[in-house]
């Protein structure tokens, strides 16, 4: 869930348009397992981010990395603007360990690389963002190029000395996906089974709701807040409760 929403979480302030110099933060959370858009991801996983902005303009550096051999490896580079709670960025996703062609310069079509456009609105309401993939690997079960398309709304609210956040997310059309078959000998014959998998879904649909409760404990000079996260995927009718924690300095906030 971290990654592919960088551009609409990782926003400066309003106050900063006015700024001449540069604004900057660091983090990292700790998580008890990687979800992104109803996907599973990794296990327990380190995910450490960096951000400069400068009058609504940023770069952002995001990475995961699970703490298993086989996990996936994942960095995200994201440019953008915000300005008046619209934003606008271009992603450049890069997994390992899902392509043989996953060298990190290696910008290949069929390869580890992923360019996603995102256009969204935030406010002290909510927000409300928008996710296209528009270059890689990114194919339906066709051949056809698929701009697999993510749409999520999610709306922050107080409760009982908490932070929550509800979220939904889901797709339009059909996504990239793929096609494995496996071959099962039995007593009536050999049989062929199709099994196919999307990244988002066939076709329209929900495939993330989520609800968020974070608490901030602050530890020295570092606050360290900490959530608990209920994560289900409708179209899968797969569900997580997760854990982490963001170790973040003070005066390295996002405000």
């Amino acid at each position: 869930m971290r990654a592919a929403v960088a551009a609409s979480l990782l926003v400066t302030s309003f106050g900063a348009y006015a700024q001449d110099k540069p604004k900057a933060y660091l983090n990292a959370d700790i998580v008890s397992h990687y979800m992104w858009r109803g996907t599973d991801m990794a296990g327990v996983s380190i995910q450490p981010e960096i951000q400069v902005g400068w009058k609504g303009l940023f770069i952002n550096a995001m990475s995961s990395v699970g703490i298993e051999k086989d996990d996936l490896k994942e960095i995200d580079l994201t440019l953008g603007y915000e300005r008046w709670g619209f934003n606008i960025g271009v992603t450049d996703y890069w997994t390992s360990g899902i392509e043989e062609n996953d060298l990190f310069f290696k910008y290949e079509k069929r390869g580890a690389h992923q360019l996603e456009a995102n256009l969204g609105y935030t406010c002290k309401y909510g927000s409300l963002q928008a996710y296209t993939i528009f270059w890689g690997n990114d194919y339906k079960i066709n051949g056809d190029q698929a701009y697999s398309t993510y749409l999520e709304l999610s709306v922050p609210f107080k409760l009982g000395g908490l932070d929550w956040s509800l979220g939904v997310g889901g797709t339009v059309f059909e996504s990239a996906g793929t096609k494995e078959s496996q071959t099962e000998k039995t007593s009536e014959g050999t049989i062929t089974r199709s099994q196919y998998y999307y990244m988002y879904a066939e076709g329209p649909a929900c495939v993330m709701a989520s609800l968020r409760a974070t608490k901030d404990i602050e530890v020295g000079n570092v606050s360290l807040p900490v959530f608990v996260e209920f994560h289900a995927n409708p179209y899968l009718q797969t569900t997580h409760l997760l854990f982490g924690l963001t170790i973040r300095p003070f005066g390295s906030g996002k405000d």
